[in-house]
């Protein structure tokens, strides 16, 4: 069975023979996609001959159990030629994220009355076709891409003659190679621990700073505001409930002293306001008010004589005060003439008093 395990295409000895070149019965091969079911992805068979021509095979996918098996129908046009013919697959997701497998080998035979010219064919002998498919295996393996422990691909350099690391990683995202409090990227396990214990000592070095620091503009959750604590949100009528009796005061006499711009309520319901020398003033209601304004009344001249005793009103202009029945004209500044124009007019009113 032809498998596809953590990136590596493995095709076993019994399966890499496919076919002869020009052959046109077709046949097919599975491909068996392992731990990975993925039926809307892109599969496809790359094939390059000896004379490096390259051939796309699609493949046909279905799920089977927890697996994605791959079909390859073996037409014509893929045994172009007879031969060592490497194999790999390339798989391009929904979300145009592309990757491939490792690369394996299949066999293509030629038909034996034939040579690749056209002539009669070299007799091969079965020890000749088996070194030269060990030395084919042997090739391929030594230099196959492989996935190293951090996750990245590995590809063997042959000007190097050694495997060096990739820009490539398993997961399609490339790597941060170091931590940082910003990336959303994947890094490798080692980097992870070093990032981690230069973490734990910092913190063990400079435990009290570092939290000082990060908490210094924190208010503590065991803070209150008007004895109600901030553990948890602070609804408008608690708040009210407790601010109220801070907002006015009761049972106020003028006598008492106070705080400025603070509402008081006297003995008998009635209203005061602390005025800025700290002290209650009472706030007369607008019915006290209307009924203090309105007991200087003005009258007609027919309706004088039905004023009480006591009263004053106006009439026509003039102040007036009822007394004994009689409506007493309240005389005014300008009517009356001071004691200096008296004695100007009759002499000292004292010296004439005396004479009498």
């Amino acid at each position: 069975m032809i498998t596809i395990q953590n990136g590596k295409l493995i095709i076993p000895d019994d399966d890499r023979f496919v076919g002869f070149a020009g052959d046109n019965a077709i046949t097919s091969k599975r491909l068996v996609l392992m731990n990975e079911v993925d039926t809307s992805s892109s599969y496809t068979l790359c094939l390059r001959f000896d004379d490096d021509t390259v051939r796309s095979v699609p493949l046909s996918a279905a799920a089977d159990g927890g697996n994605t098996v791959l079909t390859w129908d073996i037409a014509q046009e893929h045994l172009y030629a007879p031969g060592i013919v490497q194999a790999q697959v390339k798989i391009v997701g929904s979300d145009d994220v592309t990757r491939h497998t490792a690369k394996d080998f299949f066999l293509i035979g030629s038909a034996v009355e034939l040579d690749d010219d056209g002539g009669e064919a070299e007799y091969v002998t079965p020890s000749q076709l088996e070194n030269s498919i060990q030395q084919a295996l042997q090739t391929v393996t030594a230099t196959s891409p492989y996935v190293d422990s951090d996750g990245y691909w590995c590809i063997y350099d042959t000007q190097r003659g050694e495997y060096v690391r990739t820009a490539y990683h398993v997961s399609g995202v490339a790597p941060d190679s170091a931590m940082s409090d910003s990336s959303d990227n994947s890094v490798s396990n080692r980097v992870i621990k070093q990032y981690a214990d230069a973490k734990a000592a910092d913190c063990n070095t400079y435990s009290t700073a570092y939290t000082d620091l990060k908490t210094s503009d924190k208010v503590p959750n065991t803070r209150k505001i008007a004895q109600l604590p901030l553990t948890s949100d602070i609804d408008a009528s608690d708040l009210m409930d407790v601010l109220r009796p801070y907002s006015y005061r009761v049972n106020i006499n003028p006598n008492n002293s106070g705080v400025k711009g603070q509402m008081g309520i006297g003995v008998s319901g009635e209203v005061f306001y602390c005025t800025a020398t700290d002290r209650w003033v009472h706030l007369a209601s607008y019915t006290d008010l209307y009924d203090k304004m309105d007991l200087v009344t003005e009258v007609s001249a027919a309706e004088m004589d039905d004023v009480d005793d006591g009263n004053m009103f106006f009439s026509g202009g003039t102040l007036y005060v009822k007394y004994d029945g009689d409506s007493i004209a309240v005389a005014q500044a300008n009517d009356v003439y001071s004691k200096a124009e008296i004695d100007t007019m009759i002499g000292n009113l004292e010296s004439l008093l005396a004479a009498i």
